[in-house]
């Protein structure tokens, strides 16, 4: 069997249609948003960038050489895909979305549909409370984690698709309750959401550590897989726990910073409110 190389591509014409779908949709939405949102407040690139990186990720782990060579050769480009779909591309789309762009660039329709009156709100609040949002993922990381599991859906085309549906739609909830994109009276404090996002790194240490250190190979599709890249079993399984691992604390990182300057800003936003009303500020600055 001849091993893709890194330069082949697979072409998915329904993958390309769904993504240049949403990204027409943001589009629209983001010309709504710039329309009704304040001087000062409009959307710009730092929320048009990151959502159309969301949509290259989604590209590169799903039709990129990751794919074909994850699902039959490397253990750790397989992981490496997993994050893709479960931590950056779900992270990068919520960046993209976070107000004002909504709740001002949906139209009306949409706006009464996902209020928390309307008729998908209580369903959405749902999936994005920490009750539900933080265990889902949690357990499809570790779930799709068993080697069992693991190498079933690499042998299986509709349930490596499930595969890759749970854990990306359990990544956009997950990281809809850290961000917190939308205007609300539930917007979570900055130091719980930093806690939810502790919680998640630890989850995923519980995978991506033991694979760094075991000594013994655990997924039986990968020990037999062809040797095309250079790399043993024990060596591909332990690439797939370090760099899953180094991966992981990353977005940690980069993601307590900007949790965190939003804290700041938001506070130091409310103290020049509070000194105005107090008088301590004039008004014509």
């Amino acid at each position: 069997m001849h091993a893709p190389g890194w330069s082949s591509w697979t072409i998915d014409p329904a993958l390309i249609a769904v993504l240049a779908g949403f990204g027409l949709l943001y589009s629209r939405g983001y010309a709504r948003a710039r329309r009704h949102a304040a001087v000062g407040r409009r959307p710009g690139a730092a929320h048009w960038l990151p959502y159309s990186l969301g949509l290259l990720v989604l590209a590169l782990a799903l039709m990129s050489p990751i794919d074909a060579i994850g699902d039959r050769y490397l253990l750790s480009m397989h992981m490496f895909q997993h994050i893709l779909l479960s931590d950056v591309a779900p992270a990068l789309l919520v960046l993209g979305l976070r107000a004002p762009l909504l709740p001002l660039g949906l139209p009306r329709g949409g706006l009464r549909l996902i209020a928390p009156g309307g008729r998908a709100g209580r369903v959405f609040a749902t999936l994005t409370s920490p009750w539900v949002a933080l265990p889902l993922w949690a357990l499809a990381t570790w779930l799709w984690a068993i080697p069992a599991a693991f190498d079933y859906s690499a042998a299986h085309p509709l349930v490596h698709a499930l595969e890759h549906a749970t854990l990306f739609y359990t990544g956009l909830a997950m990281w809809w309750l850290i961000i917190d994109p939308l205007p609300s009276a539930r917007r979570e404090p900055g130091a719980r959401r930093l806690a939810y996002l502790g919680f998640t790194r630890l989850a995923s240490a519980c995978v991506c550590l033991p694979l760094t250190f075991m000594t013994t190979t655990a997924y039986p599709r990968y020990v037999d897989a062809p040797r095309a890249y250079g790399l043993s079993a024990i060596t591909d399984q332990h690439l797939a726990g370090a760099g899953m691992c180094f991966l992981e604390f990353l977005i940690f990182g980069i993601a307590m910073v900007t949790v965190f300057l939003s804290f700041l800003s938001r506070d130091e936003a409310r103290a020049e409110a509070e000194d105005r009303i107090a008088g301590r500020i004039p008004a014509s600055l």
